[in-house]
């Protein structure tokens, strides 16, 4: 049934065109209402996995909601670190690129004036004008904590790199905006699910066939914990000091600790330094802590999978040899790469850096070469790989700090969030909470909560019912 459907197995289709798999007789099918029919019941219990605990707090996309049926996460082996040639990240990512865009003659580059993005549309834009393509841009016109837009500084950012092209600016303007359409494929988990769908349709309306992002530049360039040791092992002293600083500097001392643990990791029974890994690289997604948002039933239920995902990730850390600075790269990946766009667009949605093979390539890459201390700005040291993919002449341009948009999405949270009773409430999945009482929870549990309510109306408007819970 795999080569009917054409399916490669690789995380590139997978992403936008995801599959889904029931079990019970191994049927896969891009549909899964079709396989969990006749019943069509959804799963509160998998819906609950968005809502609290480490799903919640690490940001996994959601499982697939419908009863018996599960999305399709095609295995992917990964070399080891330091197995890939750093001077090669340039032809690596143009064929990423390359890939991505396909044969499409129009495709659209979403623009946000950070690094990731703009590595994407520099290859994207250099091989559009080689081939004779149309390439266009699209920005979000959101503010950030300091107050700056972002339609400005892209415009500041093709005039210094004297580029011409489309660019389309979306205003923030979301409550004139609709709603993306339900889809059978499960609730979205992006924020700004108007702007995004406001994006597809104007890439669609302009006649683009493959809407490009920098979705994942982060987890899989950029730098994470436990790059001491190979700084150490290069020799590069300055640049060491300066990674540990910044844990200090940002009063992550258990971090530190991390660093200094992980050193001595391989020394000590897996066991104890898998414990000592989650303790310190994990805590904050294990052990949040935060007040409890779903019933008791499925947060004991949310309890036991975070239990299970445990066993299994620590029996991947074992088969690994127990490297943290490994761990750390898988776990800012994986599974987050496998679900890195909204589902359901009436156009392909792909990014280069889950791009299956450059993921691969990435991934084995030496540890120390995603941090440089160069250039006053901190923010761009544990970005040192994606400077190097960014023209020279737009470096005095690019954001000196981590963006943050939390006004804008303050505001986008309570103008989406409906005042009054939820279905999810109703249904006993959470406890009831209004707007504020899920805000002081964690700032993005607004939106999610928004997403699954939707689609739960969704779903019970497609006829639809809730499984049992026992």
């Amino acid at each position: 049934m795999r080569s009917e459907l054409g399916i490669s197995g690789g995380v590139s289709d997978v992403l936008s065109e995801p599959l889904f798999s029931r079990p019970k007789d191994g049927a896969l099918d891009r549909d899964p209402m079709r396989l969990a029919a006749p019943a069509k019941r959804f799963s509160l219990r998998k819906l609950a996995l968005m809502l609290d605990g480490l799903p919640f707090e690490a940001e996994f996309p959601p499982e697939c909601p419908w009863e018996g049926v599960t999305r399709h996460r095609p295995p992917l082996d990964l070399p080891p670190l330091g197995s890939s040639d750093e001077s090669a990240l340039d032809a690596e990512f143009a064929a990423a690129v390359s890939r991505c865009l396909g044969d499409a003659e129009s495709a659209v580059v979403l623009l946000s004036g950070g690094m990731d993005s703009w590595a994407v549309f520099t290859y994207a834009w250099r091989q559009a004008r080689r081939e004779g393509r149309r390439l266009s841009a699209v920005v979000w016109n959101l503010r950030d904590q300091f107050g700056k837009a972002t339609a400005g500084l892209v415009h500041r950012q093709l005039r210094a790199v004297g580029i011409t092209c489309d660019l389309h600016v979306v205003p923030a303007e979301w409550r004139e905006l609709p709603e993306p359409d339900w889809s059978p494929l499960g609730p979205r988990h992006d924020y700004y699910t108007r702007l995004h769908q406001a994006t597809v349709d104007h890439a669609h309306a302009l006649g683009a066939t493959v809407l490009l992002s920098g979705q994942g530049g982060d987890e899989v360039l950029g730098a994470w914990n436990h790059l001491s040791s190979s700084l150490a092992r290069g020799r590069r002293w300055r640049d060491l000091r300066r990674y540990l600083a910044a844990f200090g500097r940002a009063d992550s001392f258990v971090e530190v600790a991390g660093e200094a643990a992980a050193l001595v990791a391989r020394r000590l029974p897996p066991e104890t330094s898998f414990q000592l890994y989650v303790a310190t690289a994990l805590r904050d997604v294990v052990n949040g802590g935060r007040p409890p948002v779903l019933t008791d039933v499925h947060r004991e239920a949310v309890r036991n999978w975070t239990e299970d995902w445990l066993a299994a990730r620590f029996a991947e850390f074992r088969a690994e040899g127990g490297d943290w600075a490994t761990a750390s790269l898988r776990d800012s990946i994986f599974p987050w790469a496998y679900d890195a766009h909204p589902l359901g667009a009436p156009i392909r949605q792909r990014s280069p850096f889950v791009d299956e093979t450059f993921l691969r390539y990435a991934f084995g890459l030496p540890p120390g070469s995603r941090f440089r201390a160069e250039g006053p700005f901190p923010y761009q040291w544990y970005k040192a790989l994606h400077l190097r993919l960014l023209p020279p002449e737009l470096r005095p341009l690019l954001p000196e700090y981590k963006q943050s948009y939390s006004d804008a999405f303050r505001r986008y949270v309570f103008d989406v969030l409906p005042e009054g009773p939820l279905l999810v409430e109703e249904l006993g999945l959470i406890r009831p909470m209004d707007r504020l009482d899920l805000e002081k929870v964690h700032p993005r549990l607004p939106i999610v909560v928004r997403n699954v309510e939707r689609w739960v109306a969704g779903a019970l408007e497609a006829g639809a019912e809730p499984a049992p819970t026992t």
